[in-house]
């Protein structure tokens, strides 16, 4: 059975002697399985591993050694399940299926994030087998769905002006917008062409008054400079860049052929 490519690397300090001063943090889709070990002491980033999943996820973590060390605490973000955002005043745990099944399909578990950045929450939906993997190999870490972890941090960026954050990853374009200071838009685009990812990202603009000479955008997650959608998008939008690291973390000379706008949720969980 193929269980998928792995793309790793490991920091000349790791030591699986101090595994109890780890924080194993995970990164978990239906077709997404990535990994990073974060020393808490110092919060350097120790390990990284990433799978393309080709079959199954369970049969990558038992074959896995790293996996299997006992670690002084983990976390698991949930990434591309349809979500959605409740101002406090409205949320309500009972009528949460309700408030998603009017903008997607949802399936047999519903989950809620407390978001007090935006006095709001994030509601969203995840299958039985992704809650079984956590309940099985990760029952001590704490759950959270990545969205949750990019609308806090970009909520700490400078958004004194317009702001955009483009974060893609497996075919999904997320974009998280703010004016003056305020969360305006965070809303997920499925896609398959570059004309695709153009269209829903200058809808989104049009729809919240963002004038593409002007908003200030940063491009995260699995795009590369250079390539055919970054071009794009830098015909259309003056002010594109790419984002970086989490600068509370420290990373060797190892993780220098990682570009650094991308798992930027997975390596925001040591937060």
């Amino acid at each position: 059975m193929e269980t998928g490519k792995a793309n790793s690397i490991q920091a000349s300090t790791f030591n699986i002697d101090l595994s109890e001063q780890y924080q194993l943090c995970v990164q978990l889709g239906l077709k997404e399985f990535s990994y990073c070990i974060i020393n808490s002491s110092t919060n350097n980033v120790e390990y990284f591993n990433d799978f393309t999943v080709n079959d199954d996820i369970i049969a990558i973590i038992n074959t896995d050694e790293i996996l299997k060390l006992n670690f002084g605490s983990s976390s698991v973000i949930f990434t591309n399940f349809p979500c959605t955002l409740v101002p406090n005043e409205l949320f309500k745990v009972e009528n949460s299926k309700e408030i998603l099944e009017l903008s997607a399909a949802v399936y047999d578990i519903i989950k809620s994030d407390p978001l007090p950045e935006i006095d709001a929450h994030l509601v969203y939906t995840i299958p039985s087998v992704i809650s079984d993997i956590v309940f099985t190999f990760f029952p001590n870490a704490t759950q959270k769905a990545e969205q949750s972890y990019l609308i806090k941090q970009f909520s700490k960026f400078e958004n004194k002006n317009q702001n955009a954050y483009l974060y893609i990853s497996e075919g999904i374009l997320n974009i998280t917008a703010f004016k003056n200071g305020k969360l305006l838009f965070n809303n997920g685009f499925s896609f398959d062409t570059k004309e695709d990812l153009l269209y829903f990202t200058l809808f989104a603009f049009e729809q919240l008054k963002l004038d593409t000479e002007t908003v200030n955008v940063k491009l995260f997650g699995e795009i590369i400079k250079g390539d055919e959608n970054h071009q794009l998008l830098y015909e259309y939008i003056r002010n594109i860049e790419f984002g970086s690291r989490p600068n509370h973390l420290n990373f060797s000379s190892e993780f220098n052929k990682l570009p650094e706008h991308q798992f930027y949720g997975l390596f925001s969980q040591s937060l």
